[in-house]
């Protein structure tokens, strides 16, 4: 009886390996590829073409390892899986997002790369700067930053010229981050954008986010900052662009989403956390009152509510991420305001914009993908203030601020 039992035992047992080996396997073969992951917010890898030089090389294996990692069978439910696990062994972080206090995930900055720019192959290009490099950006882009304000001022010298880095969420959110969590070499960013910034066209966003990190600033799953941060950045800096700040209370505010998971919960695989909220500051006339240009395209209103449909919710400030965006008023207003706006911006501008527009007529170009020479535009469209409103996340790893030294129209000649 025993024997018999035990038997059947060793079946079983057999019948359960074979089943975990053979059924994922099948599985894997049937289930038809998946180009993109919505969760992870990426391209995801793609049967790799076999050739005898890649194999020889590596470059084939190595990409047939990542096609089994991206379409394995239940892959975002077993991503969720490991990462709760990690978690409840006190491993509070995933691809570089922190997992923090009261539902917040932070991505962290301060992993580097041990390799130069210079020292890196072909094949090692992209991913982490090293430390140095970083530092280097910022000072780098602060100078591009002066230059360009410095021929502002000698050839439009009445046009109000001002510039703001917007924090990142580890930054501000400091006391959402876990206890004894290493913060020093983010602190050292701040410190080195201000000695190197001119101090006369600076407006310190930092120091005016944090005073307010007791509030719902930035999305907890996403890196940009909430409406609600975007109008204390926009309050703070009515006193140094002059003008006259609409109060909050003024404000209708609509809850545009309630389910937005942004690209910090992507990485984190924290498929636990709570989605974000999106709302919109609206006032009874924007709709009809605001026009958007984009690509010869004349829309009304400042908001893209199609985009609330996709994963990417935030790009529902303004549509999204372009070269250029123009907001104006409307030809039936009678009233336009005399002042131009130039906000050379990334993707923290879409949302400060519609309270900007309050009090300018605005042209929004994003340095990474605007390719004119800036002097003409601003003479083009009779410009008169200028913001500079980038993440310091940009501002330390990319150099795309040095197209501002474009040579002004007297060297052109």
């Amino acid at each position: 009886m025993d024997k018999k039992l035990n038997r059947r035992t060793d079946i079983f047992t057999i019948i359960i390996f074979l089943c975990l080996i053979f059924i994922p396997a099948v599985l894997f073969w049937v289930t038809p590829d998946k180009k993109f992951s919505e969760d992870e917010n990426r391209s995801l890898q793609q049967m790799p073409k076999f050739s005898l030089n890649n194999l020889v090389a590596g470059k084939f294996t190595n990409s047939m390892g990542k096609y089994y990692s991206d379409q394995f069978p239940f892959r975002n439910k077993l991503v969720g899986a490991k990462t709760l696990f990690s978690y409840a062994f006190l491993i509070n972080e995933n691809k570089g997002a922190v997992i923090a206090k009261d539902g917040w995930l932070i991505q962290r900055f301060d992993k580097y790369s041990e390799k130069s720019i210079a020292e890196k192959s072909s094949d090692e290009l992209g991913g982490d700067l090293t430390f140095e490099e970083n530092m280097r950006n910022i000072k780098n882009n602060a100078g591009y930053i002066n230059g360009f304000a410095e021929n502002i001022k000698d050839l439009y010298p009445d046009i109000n010229f001002t510039v703001a880095i917007t924090p990142r969420k580890i930054d501000v959110m400091t006391t959402k981050l876990p206890a004894f969590f290493p913060v020093d070499r983010h602190e050292k960013y701040f410190d080195e954008l201000n000695k190197y910034i001119n101090q006369e066209i600076y407006f310190d966003l930092l120091e005016v986010l944090r005073s307010h990190n007791d509030e719902y600033i930035y999305y907890k799953t996403d890196h940009h900052w909430t409406t609600l941060g975007a109008y204390y950045a926009y309050a703070a800096l009515g006193e140094k662009m002059l003008y006259g700040t609409m109060p909050k209370e003024d404000f209708a505010i609509e809850t545009a989403s309630e389910d937005f998971y942004g690209t910090t919960w992507s990485k984190a695989g924290a498929k636990w956390i709570e989605p974000d909220k999106i709302e919109y500051y609206r006032t009874s006339y924007d709709d009809g009152y605001f026009i958007r240009r984009i690509e010869n395209q004349e829309i009304s209103g400042l908001y893209d509510r199609e985009k609330l449909n996709t994963k990417d919710k935030y790009s529902s400030f303004l549509g999204g991420i372009t070269s250029r965006i123009s907001i104006y008023r409307g030809h039936h207003v009678s009233s336009h305001p005399e002042k131009r706006l130039l906000l050379i911006a990334d993707s923290f501008g879409q949302s400060i914009a519609p309270f900007l527009a309050l009090h300018y007529n605005i042209e929004i170009i994003d340095t990474r993908f605007f390719n004119d020479n800036i002097y003409d535009f601003i003479n083009e469209y009779n410009i008169t203030n200028v913001l500079i409103l980038t993440n310091m996340e940009n501002l330390s790893t990319q150099n795309n601020l040095i197209k501002l030294t474009a040579k002004p129209p007297q060297d052109n000649k």
